[in-house]
């Protein structure tokens, strides 16, 4: 059985051609990315947990029925799908999956729409993205925030490596950097702060093209001073600090833990 969740932003269901139930949802079950490459071609990738909330939680086979409006989508492209468990948890296991699109009008477009089909052994959900294209950078910085019991939260990036850049570095042994602040932009809390970094030239992780490695902190909810914030939304700036270029990415959570 499909969860609740997923049956309430259900639009339509109907038989899948892969002979099982197929649910039309409202909200994306995970975002996708788009690259534009430098031969004018298009490369999709996400990074997401491998289950489901559906009888049969496993993720089978990802494909998107795509074209450069709603009206068009009549290129079909299929996900090359890697299970990985990611470097700095023993727990966290990733599915990630990437796919080329190259035809005619891939090159031509400025942006695309897509239909996602997501399938299990027992579940076919689809859902609708309007997809934006981004440039080609050397790594892909995936945000996430997951809750460590109910007075801390761990917030953090995986990095999926696209390609190297030679004159690439880390110039301390910080590796990993958040900067917290809240609803006005005030930062409550950073994780460098009074910090005393060892200087070492070490290299930025990981260093194979399609590895992924997991950067994380543990927040406690504390402002820099040692109080405890307020509850609210707030902001994290996640950075990899590398030389000549740092990555970065934001994400939005709420405090305290839900």
């Amino acid at each position: 059985m499909v969860a609740a969740a997923l049956l309430a932003s259900c639009k339509s269901s109907f038989t899948s051609p892969y002979g099982i139930r197929a649910l039309r949802v409202d909200e994306p079950i995970f975002p996708i990315k788009a690259v534009r490459l430098k031969d004018s071609t298009l490369r999709l990738s996400f990074i997401t947990s491998p289950r489901l909330r559906t009888t049969d939680p496993g993720i089978r086979w990802v494909e998107a029925a795509i074209g450069p409006d709603e009206r068009s989508l009549n290129d079909t492209i299929t996900f090359a799908l890697s299970y990985t468990n990611t470097p700095g948890s023993e727990t966290t296991v990733t599915l990630v999956g990437d796919a080329p699109w190259d035809t005619p009008s891939a090159r031509r477009s400025a942006s695309a729409v897509a239909d996602i089909s997501v399938v299990t052994s027992t579940d076919h959900l689809i859902f609708r993205l309007p997809l934006s294209y981004q440039e080609a950078q050397p790594m892909d910085l995936t945000p996430f925030v997951v809750s460590r019991g109910d007075s801390a939260l761990e917030i953090g990036v995986q990095a999926k490596r696209i390609f190297l850049l030679s004159d690439e570095y880390l110039p301390t042994s910080e590796n990993f950097r958040v900067i917290i602040s809240d609803e006005k932009g005030t930062v409550v809390w950073r994780s460098d702060a009074g910090m005393n970094f060892m200087q070492a030239i070490t290299s930025v992780e990981p260093q194979t093209p399609n590895h992924i490695q997991r950067y994380a902190i543990v927040w406690n909810g504390h402002h820099t001073m040692g109080e405890t914030v307020p509850p609210g939304t707030y902001k994290a700036e996640l950075i990899i600090p590398a030389r000549p270029r740092a990555y970065m990415n934001t994400v939005e959570f709420a405090w305290p833990p839900k």
